[in-house]
């Protein structure tokens, strides 16, 4: 086995230093400089904004959508596909500027005052007005089950994107109809929001053969700050996903949980494993999309 992590621990670092600002200022997500709490804030309204996209016919509601820090700071594009799929459904998308962090990585560390501290802003920045959609099995999980109970708030009405995308019946376009993919079900998504279908389902009509894993249930190793300080476990547990991808005859590993996508991508690359994409970005642009 290689002696090399699964992932880059400076991307937890970056989360950190973005979800939870120490004091009145905050750092860059490279830490080159200090910048002053309100500028750090204002540099969370991502840069990838799209322009005005097509709606398909007349509005039928409006949604708010969740990026997540991952999705911000290394995964933009899939976000914006996400975006893109939700308004091809015939809903208005609203991105609210305030949206930090959901609390997720201080609150699976055990560091519950610190949760509460970030959680505090998706609070303020998200309303009951209109459905979340969130483009991330965990932190969905996160926003809709542990969030009202850690800040003693009234729940939100959640929504996992592909469950949003399969329960309103949006269709996505035949992209995919040369590949065969397999696909990851991460642990949140999987265990505590019992999505396991709505993701095939999805990209069986986007035109891709979905091989079935032989352990579709098992965990890729990634657990957050499981795989920096267990590396070498979190590195044989990807290497096992990877390994049943390639044995289930797939070119292509879908994943609709940007933290599994972060591991199992940087260790496919390291390893010369298969594409590792984003459930969002095959659905709206197709498993050879790339950025």
């Amino acid at each position: 086995m290689q002696d090399v992590g699964p992932c880059r621990p400076l991307y937890l670092h970056v989360c950190a230093r973005t979800a939870a600002p120490h004091g009145r200022t905050g750092r860059s997500p490279l830490g080159q400089r200090r910048v002053s709490r309100r500028a750090f804030f204002r540099r969370r309204v991502p840069r990838w904004m799209p322009r005005a996209l097509q709606l398909s016919g007349d509005l039928v509601g409006k949604v708010q959508l969740f990026a997540t820090c991952l999705g911000d700071l290394v995964f933009p594009g899939a976000v914006r596909d996400a975006e893109a799929l939700v308004r091809a459904g015939g809903f208005e998308v609203e991105f609210p500027r305030g949206q930090v962090c959901c609390g997720q990585p201080a609150f699976n560390s055990g560091h519950r005052r610190a949760a509460r501290r970030v959680a505090r802003t998706f609070v303020k920045a998200f309303s009951r007005s209109a459905p979340i959609v969130v483009p991330s099995g965990s932190c969905a999980t996160m926003a809709a089950q542990y969030l009202p109970e850690l800040l003693a708030v009234e729940p939100y009405e959640v929504w996992e994107l592909s469950a949003f995308l399969d329960h309103h019946g949006v269709a996505p376009p035949a992209h995919n109809a040369s590949h065969t993919v397999a696909y990851h079900d991460s642990c949140h998504m999987l265990r505590d929001l019992g999505i396991h279908e709505a993701p095939r389902r999805l990209l069986e009509q986007s035109g891709a053969a979905v091989a079935a894993l032989a352990r579709p249930d098992l965990c890729c190793g990634f657990g957050g700050t499981f795989s920096v300080r267990q590396p070498e476990i979190s590195v044989a547990m990807a290497d096992d996903k990877l390994g049943g991808t390639k044995q289930a005859g797939a070119d292509v590993l879908v994943t609709a949980d940007p933290g599994c996508l972060l591991h199992l991508d940087g260790r496919s690359r390291q390893a010369g494993g298969p594409r590792i994409v984003h459930l969002a970005t095959a659905l709206a642009r197709g498993v050879a999309a790339r950025g």
